[in-house]
């Protein structure tokens, strides 16, 4: 799977302006949009799901100030950054495109060196802010289920032990399964706040060199494991570059990350199916981990969320697994992208980077989700 490239809508009603942006930003990368108007803008943004919108402001039906208006003022277009392109230069006109919620202002003539230079610059910038606002969320999040784990682990044990004793004890069938329910639900509690104690335990983490086949041959034999529990008939398929390079890991957390995506693909299967999981060296000196799963799919509008917090690509229930394991990755430098399509199944695919000589040193792992 190729990585995600940057979306940019570009909006301008000369179409030669149009087609020399298009091929600059192609060729260094970018995903392509074009809008020949404002009102063609804001219906695009919606279909198209931009990182960020390039657009002219003298154009027929609506301008780019008014354009800019209205993506500011819906909320699910209100983050997107909006660089504005005039030929006019007057104060006037560039205080009026920063009030109305401009990000930048670039004056005609301009050179496409420069016109994609401030893209990138600005694209760089949010991308800070975003690590910033998920780094402050996160570390409120972890405060808060800390805090509620702690007040829910001691009465959940005294439940758990009594619905137990009650149905060794019991003899009614109808009581017994109350008390199976009861049960059942105590462990899904338990399984939660295990993973608040894999939230606490990742912020700091003892990176050594390693080789991560060994990560994954571990991996892969739990989750046959937890498969087997299941009653699933799901075929685990393991395909390991020869003597990959040594990432400088925490073993322990990256376990957990890769764990994590496993029981996550394992539980979109309903009944049967297939996980696959690669090692791959990548061009750029990196190693690629990517596993494949024939489960349920994500759709679209949801791929972005799944690391959030308590979200779940499954059909119900919800918790910090994913979160975690996203995390972890971005904790060890790495990138994670995913690939999916409803009733096809997903790609998670990780991307690491080799140990660099000296780099054992012990980590406080700052959040960075």
């Amino acid at each position: 799977m190729e990585k995600m490239k940057p979306r940019i809508l570009l909006v301008d009603d000369e179409e030669i302006n149009l087609t020399l942006l298009a091929a600059k930003f192609e060729r260094v990368g970018y995903e392509i949009e074009k809008a020949t108007n404002g009102i063609e803008a804001v219906v695009k943004v919606k279909e198209f799901k931009p990182d960020i919108i390039l657009m002219d402001v003298v154009m027929p039906q609506m301008d780019g100030y008014e354009a800019l208006r209205v993506l500011k003022s819906r909320e699910e277009t209100s983050y997107i950054p909006v660089i504005l392109v005039t030929g006019r230069s007057e104060v006037e006109d560039k205080v009026l495109g920063f009030e109305v919620g401009a990000e930048d202002y670039i004056s005609k003539p301009y050179s496409l060196q420069e016109v994609v230079a401030r893209v990138k610059s600005l694209l760089r910038m949010r991308a800070l802010q975003t690590k910033l606002a998920e780094t402050e969320k996160m570390a409120a999040l972890g405060g808060m289920v800390d805090g509620i784990a702690h007040e829910v682990r001691n009465p959940l044990m005294a439940i758990g032990g009594m619905a137990r004793r009650l149905k060794e004890h019991e003899t009614d069938p109808q009581h017994k399964d109350y008390a199976d329910r009861i049960i059942s639900a105590v462990e899904r509690l338990e399984r939660m706040l295990r993973r608040v104690d894999e939230y606490k335990r990742m912020l700091v983490s003892t990176r050594a060199s390693g080789d991560i086949n060994n990560v994954l041959t571990v991996c892969a034999g739990d989750i046959k494991e937890f498969i087997d529990n299941q009653g699933k008939e799901i075929e685990v398929k393991v395909a390991l570059m020869p003597e990959p390079p040594p990432i400088n890991m925490d073993a322990g957390n990256m376990r957990v990350a890769i764990y994590n995506i496993l029981q996550n693909s394992a539980d979109a299967i309903e009944k049967k199916g297939v996980i696959t999981i690669e090692t791959l060296p990548a061009m750029d000196q990196s190693i690629t981990l990517r596993i494949t799963d024939t489960g349920c799919g994500i759709k679209e509008e949801d791929i972005r969320k799944i690391f959030n917090p308590f979200q779940t690509s499954k059909i119900s229930g919800a918790g910090l697994g994913l979160t975690i394991s996203y995390r972890i990755i971005r904790d060890h430098g790495g990138e994670i992208e995913v690939e999916s399509r409803p009733g096809e199944g997903t790609v998670m695919t990780i991307r690491l980077h080799p140990a660099k000589i000296g780099s054992h040193l012990p980590h406080l792992g700052e959040p960075t989700a």
